[in-house]
């Protein structure tokens, strides 16, 4: 519990008062992080929901400003954390010269071209991925679990990096292949929590037939754990062979960089099972 204390008001803007015994069971249990998704992911199910309803009931809304809303409570949700360490990796990955320039760069407080820009397409790319399920009910499985994932990707990156000298040196140095696998697990958990409240939704509001939500339950989750896992793994390797580390701006910028990756590739799934009548 004090790790998962620790984890919330960490990465959440809902603060609970912790003590070092907890922030030092969060570092040493680090796979517990995506529970932190399922807190996002329980938000995001009721606001996608209601969105979902008032454009059935009355029109209002499209596909763009769900992208929108849904950006916003993940950002100002976790007090913009990832999305800065998102701009510092822009920084880093972009500037030129030997692994000291890019680190750096990396710890520079100063925002230059290369994290604007790398945030700018992020940022671009989650919202057009977004806005292509429209307020089709079937996100109410889908932008949930992307929060689960991502949570599952910085995990799955803290296992293979090395550990720097910042504030996330301990979890990254604690976090071993062990706690991918036990991350794999409390992922699994929190995601049959986070669809069987959506399925549930789904079904009795929007009458989706069960079979049809549970293909597409099916195929997020294949998904979600693959794209999540390789991005975990690109970002983790990148970062070790251009920073020599990963710290917690990868960390962050695994998060923000996994989800537009997560949210097209799921898309992909569920519209070409569909129009193949797999589901």
């Amino acid at each position: 519990m004090g790790a998962l204390k620790s984890l919330i008001s960490f990465y959440t803007i809902f603060h609970m008062n912790i003590t070092q015994e907890d922030m030092d069971a969060m570092e040493s249990r680090f796979y517990l992080t995506p529970l932190v998704g399922l807190v996002f992911g329980l938000m995001l199910l009721a606001e996608t929901a209601v969105l979902c309803w008032l454009s059935r009931e009355y029109g209002f809304g499209n596909g763009l400003v769900t992208a929108v809303l849904v950006l916003l409570t993940v950002y100002a949700g976790s007090k913009f954390l990832h999305f800065d360490g998102l701009t510092d990796f822009g920084d880093g990955m972009i500037v030129s010269g030997q692994q000291s320039d890019h680190i750096r760069a990396l710890k520079d407080t100063l925002v230059g071209a290369g994290g604007i820009g790398v945030a700018l397409i992020t940022v671009l790319c989650s919202v057009a991925f977004y806005s292509m399920f429209g307020n089709d009910p079937v996100i109410l499985l889908a932008i949930p679990a992307v929060e689960v994932f991502v949570k599952h990707a910085m995990v799955v990156a803290a296992s293979i990096g090395e550990p720097g000298n910042g504030m996330a040196s301990r979890q990254v140095g604690l976090t071993t292949g062990r706690s991918a696998l036990l991350s794999f697990v409390v992922s699994l958990v929190a995601l049959i929590i986070l669809m069987a409240i959506g399925a549930l939704l789904a079904h009795s509001i929007f009458s989706l037939d069960y079979d049809f939500i549970i293909g597409v339950a099916i195929i997020i989750l294949a998904v979600g754990f693959v794209i999540s896992t390789l991005m975990g793994v690109v970002m983790a390797r990148t970062a070790n062979r251009v920073f020599g580390m990963v710290n917690g701006d990868i960390l962050g910028a695994t998060n923000e960089v996994t989800r537009p990756f997560l949210v097209f590739f799921i898309n992909l799934a569920i519209t070409l099972a569909i129009a193949t009548a797999v589901i």
